[in-house]
Protein backbone atom coordinates (compact mmCIF):
# COMPACT_ATOMS: atom_id res chain seq x y z
CA UNK A 1 0.00 0.00 0.00
CA UNK A 2 1.34 3.40 -0.88
CA UNK A 3 -0.35 6.36 0.79
CA UNK A 4 1.32 8.94 -1.46
CA UNK A 5 -1.40 10.85 -3.28
CA UNK A 6 -4.13 9.35 -1.10
CA UNK A 7 -6.14 10.83 1.73
CA UNK A 8 -5.06 10.91 5.34
CA UNK A 9 -7.06 8.25 7.21
CA UNK A 10 -7.67 10.71 10.07
CA UNK A 11 -8.54 14.08 8.52
CA UNK A 12 -9.01 13.37 4.79
CA UNK A 13 -6.19 15.70 3.70
CA UNK A 14 -4.90 14.77 0.25
CA UNK A 15 -1.38 16.05 0.87
CA UNK A 16 0.38 13.10 2.53
CA UNK A 17 4.17 13.07 2.29
CA UNK A 18 6.70 10.29 2.89
CA UNK A 19 8.40 11.14 6.18
CA UNK A 20 10.88 8.29 6.60
CA UNK A 21 11.35 4.60 5.97
CA UNK A 22 12.32 1.73 8.21
CA UNK A 23 13.46 -1.87 7.86
CA UNK A 24 11.25 -4.54 9.35
CA UNK A 25 12.65 -7.77 10.70
CA UNK A 26 10.76 -10.00 8.26
CA UNK A 27 8.89 -7.88 5.72
CA UNK A 28 11.46 -5.61 4.06
CA UNK A 29 11.40 -1.82 4.04
CA UNK A 30 8.28 0.20 4.80
CA UNK A 31 7.53 3.92 4.71
CA UNK A 32 6.10 6.23 7.33
CA UNK A 33 3.82 8.93 5.89
CA UNK A 34 3.14 12.31 7.50
CA UNK A 35 0.00 14.43 7.22
CA UNK A 36 0.86 18.08 7.77
CA UNK A 37 -2.80 19.01 8.23
CA UNK A 38 -3.44 16.95 11.40
CA UNK A 39 0.22 16.12 12.18
CA UNK A 40 -0.40 12.35 12.14
CA UNK A 41 1.98 9.61 11.04
CA UNK A 42 0.89 6.34 9.42
CA UNK A 43 2.79 3.36 8.04
CA UNK A 44 2.28 1.54 4.73
CA UNK A 45 0.31 -1.23 6.44
CA UNK A 46 -1.89 1.03 8.56
CA UNK A 47 -5.54 -0.15 8.44
CA UNK A 48 -4.56 -3.30 6.50
CA UNK A 49 -4.64 -6.97 7.57
CA UNK A 50 -0.83 -6.85 7.52
CA UNK A 51 -0.61 -4.25 10.30
CA UNK A 52 1.37 -5.52 13.28
CA UNK A 53 2.30 -8.94 11.88
CA UNK A 54 5.56 -10.19 13.31
CA UNK A 55 5.66 -13.61 11.63
CA UNK A 56 7.02 -13.69 8.06
CA UNK A 57 4.19 -13.75 5.53
CA UNK A 58 5.74 -16.77 3.78
CA UNK A 59 5.43 -18.80 7.01
CA UNK A 60 1.84 -17.67 7.55
CA UNK A 61 0.96 -18.71 4.00
CA UNK A 62 2.57 -22.13 4.50
CA UNK A 63 0.57 -22.72 7.69
CA UNK A 64 -2.72 -21.48 6.25
CA UNK A 65 -2.20 -23.55 3.10
CA UNK A 66 -1.82 -26.64 5.29
CA UNK A 67 -5.09 -25.67 7.00
CA UNK A 68 -6.90 -25.36 3.67
CA UNK A 69 -5.58 -28.77 2.65
CA UNK A 70 -7.24 -30.38 5.66
CA UNK A 71 -4.77 -30.12 8.54
CA UNK A 72 -6.77 -29.40 11.67
CA UNK A 73 -6.21 -26.48 14.02
CA UNK A 74 -4.59 -28.55 16.80
CA UNK A 75 -2.42 -30.48 14.33
CA UNK A 76 -1.33 -27.24 12.63
CA UNK A 77 -0.37 -25.71 15.96
CA UNK A 78 1.68 -28.79 16.89
CA UNK A 79 3.25 -29.26 13.44
CA UNK A 80 4.34 -25.66 12.96
CA UNK A 81 4.94 -24.89 16.65
CA UNK A 82 2.60 -21.88 16.79
CA UNK A 83 -0.34 -21.14 19.02
CA UNK A 84 -3.91 -21.90 17.98
CA UNK A 85 -4.74 -18.27 18.74
CA UNK A 86 -2.12 -17.06 16.21
CA UNK A 87 -3.49 -19.32 13.49
CA UNK A 88 -7.06 -18.19 14.13
CA UNK A 89 -5.91 -14.56 14.16
CA UNK A 90 -4.19 -14.97 10.77
CA UNK A 91 -7.26 -16.68 9.32
CA UNK A 92 -9.51 -13.89 10.56
CA UNK A 93 -7.20 -11.13 9.31
CA UNK A 94 -6.66 -12.61 5.87
CA UNK A 95 -10.31 -13.57 5.43
CA UNK A 96 -10.86 -9.86 4.70
CA UNK A 97 -8.63 -10.29 1.64
CA UNK A 98 -10.55 -13.26 0.26
CA UNK A 99 -11.98 -11.50 -2.84
CA UNK A 100 -8.61 -9.93 -3.65
CA UNK A 101 -6.71 -13.19 -3.12
CA UNK A 102 -9.22 -15.14 -5.23
CA UNK A 103 -8.79 -12.67 -8.09
CA UNK A 104 -5.00 -12.80 -7.72
CA UNK A 105 -5.00 -16.62 -7.77
CA UNK A 106 -7.21 -16.67 -10.85
CA UNK A 107 -5.05 -14.15 -12.73
CA UNK A 108 -1.82 -15.75 -11.54
CA UNK A 109 -2.96 -19.09 -12.95
CA UNK A 110 -3.60 -17.56 -16.38
CA UNK A 111 -0.53 -15.36 -16.36
CA UNK A 112 1.75 -18.29 -15.53
CA UNK A 113 0.74 -20.16 -18.69
CA UNK A 114 3.53 -20.32 -21.24
CA UNK A 115 2.34 -19.38 -24.68
CA UNK A 116 4.59 -19.89 -27.67
CA UNK A 117 4.15 -18.01 -30.90
CA UNK A 118 5.56 -18.61 -34.34
CA UNK A 119 4.87 -17.35 -37.81
CA UNK A 120 3.68 -19.77 -40.44
CA UNK A 121 4.09 -19.17 -44.15
CA UNK A 122 0.98 -20.29 -45.96
CA UNK A 123 0.53 -20.98 -49.63
CA UNK A 124 -2.76 -19.77 -51.02
CA UNK A 125 -3.57 -20.62 -54.63
CA UNK A 126 -0.01 -21.03 -55.91
CA UNK A 127 3.50 -21.52 -54.65
CA UNK A 128 5.26 -18.15 -54.38
CA UNK A 129 8.49 -17.13 -52.64
CA UNK A 130 8.05 -15.87 -49.05
CA UNK A 131 9.26 -12.40 -50.08
CA UNK A 132 6.38 -12.14 -52.60
CA UNK A 133 3.75 -13.37 -50.15
CA UNK A 134 0.97 -10.99 -49.13
CA UNK A 135 0.95 -12.08 -45.50
CA UNK A 136 1.86 -14.46 -42.78
CA UNK A 137 -0.27 -16.41 -40.35
CA UNK A 138 0.70 -16.23 -36.69
CA UNK A 139 0.05 -19.32 -34.60
CA UNK A 140 -0.12 -19.04 -30.78
CA UNK A 141 -0.23 -22.21 -28.70
CA UNK A 142 -0.22 -22.92 -25.01
CA UNK A 143 2.71 -25.09 -24.06
CA UNK A 144 1.40 -28.22 -22.37
CA UNK A 145 2.55 -31.69 -21.62
CA UNK A 146 0.63 -34.36 -23.41
CA UNK A 147 0.43 -37.77 -21.78
CA UNK A 148 0.07 -40.39 -24.51
CA UNK A 149 0.26 -43.31 -22.09
CA UNK A 150 -3.46 -43.10 -21.31
CA UNK A 151 -2.91 -42.28 -17.62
Amino acid sequence: MDLSGQECPWCGNKNIQVHTSYATQNHGTRKIHHCRECDSYVSDTFFTPMAGLKTPLSRIITILKARTEGLGLNASARTFNVSKKSILDWEWRLAQLRPTLALYALLHQFISLVIEGDELYTKVGKNTPASDSQGWTIVLMERTTVDFSGN
